[in-house]
C-alpha cells in the first residue's frame, strides 16, 4: 500500500507546515504527491483509498477537514469509508480531534493523529515556504516532523504520538521566547491520539538529507 501525502499551500500556515513536511519527509514515501493544487478532494478521493497511512496538511474544524483552497475533505458522517477503513490518519490542522477523529475511528480507521486544539507556531512569513530556516517555526514543526518519521519507521501511533509531544516539551524548554514556549507547550497539550495505539503502517526507507525546497506554488 502506499502512503497518501497531501500537502495544502495557499496560505502562510499551509505553507509553513506543508513545506516542512515535504523537505523532511517527502524523500521517504511515494513519488505521487498530492502537493499544492493537487491536494483537493478529487486527487484525494483516487489516492487515498490505496494507502495505509494518510498524512495532510490543512485547516480544520471540529467536525470537518479542509485541503487547498478550503477544499472539504471529509466532514463528520460524509466521506467514503474505503478511504479511512484500517488506516492511520495524521492531520496537521486545528481542531480535527474533536469530533471528525473519534467519527473516523469508529468508522473503521484504525488510528487517528491530530489536535482537539488550534496548532500554533510562530513564523516569519518571509521563510513561509522554508520554515526550516525560520528558528522559531522550527522548533515548532519539528516535532511533528519527527511523530510523523516515526510513524514511517514502523514505530507505533503512541511511540509516535509520544515522541512528539516530548519534543515539544523539550522545545518549550530551550527557548527564552515565551510566546513561542507557550505556543508549544499547548500544542504538547493538545496533541490528541484516537484508536488503536499499538497500529503501525510499513516501515519506509530512512533519507538523511532533506529535500531542497518545495516549487512556489500558491
Amino acid at each position: 500500500m502506499t502512503c497518501c501525502l497531501a500537502l495544502a499551500s495557499f496560505d502562510e500556515p499551509t505553507k509553513s507546515s506543508s513545506g516542512a513536511i515535504l523537505r523532511y519527509v517527502g524523500a521517504r514515501v511515494e513519488p505521487f504527491q498530492l502537493y499544492g493544487p493537487l491536494a483537493q478532494r478529487p486527487f484525494f478521493s483516487l489516492v487515498a483509498p490505496q494507502a495505509d497511512i494518510i498524512i495532510a496538511t490543512g485547516h480544520g474544524e471540529p467536525n470537518a477537514f479542509f485541503l487547498q483552497n478550503e477544499s472539504l475533505v471529509w466532514s463528520v458522517g460524509n466521506y467514503n469509508v474505503n478511504e479511512i477503513k484500517g488506516k492511520v490518519i495524521k492531520l496537521v490542522s486545528c481542531l480535527t480531534a474533536k469530533e471528525l477523529g473519534p467519527d473516523l475511528v469508529l468508522n473503521g480507521a484504525r488510528c487517528f493523529l491530530g489536535y482537539d486544539d488550534d496548532i500554533t507556531w510562530i513564523m516569519n512569513s518571509e521563510y513561509s515556504f522554508q520554515p526550516w530556516m525560520d528558528r522559531d517555526a522550527k522548533l515548532a514543526l519539528m516535532p511533528v516532523i519527527d511523530g510523523i518519521n516515526a510513524l514511517l519507521d514502523g514505530k507505533t501511533c503512541a511511540e509516535a504520538h509520544q515522541i512528539e509531544i516530548s519534543e515539544d516539551y523539550i522545545n518549550a524548554a530551550s527557548t527564552d521566547f515565551e510566546l513561542v514556549s507557550a505556543c508549544l507547550l499547548s500544542n504538547a497539550q493538545h496533541c490528541v491520539m484516537i484508536g488503536d495505539g499499538n497500529a503501525t503502517v510499513r516501515a519506509r526507507p530512512k533519507i538523511t538529507l532533506p529535500l531542497p525546497p518545495p516549487p512556489l506554488l500558491i
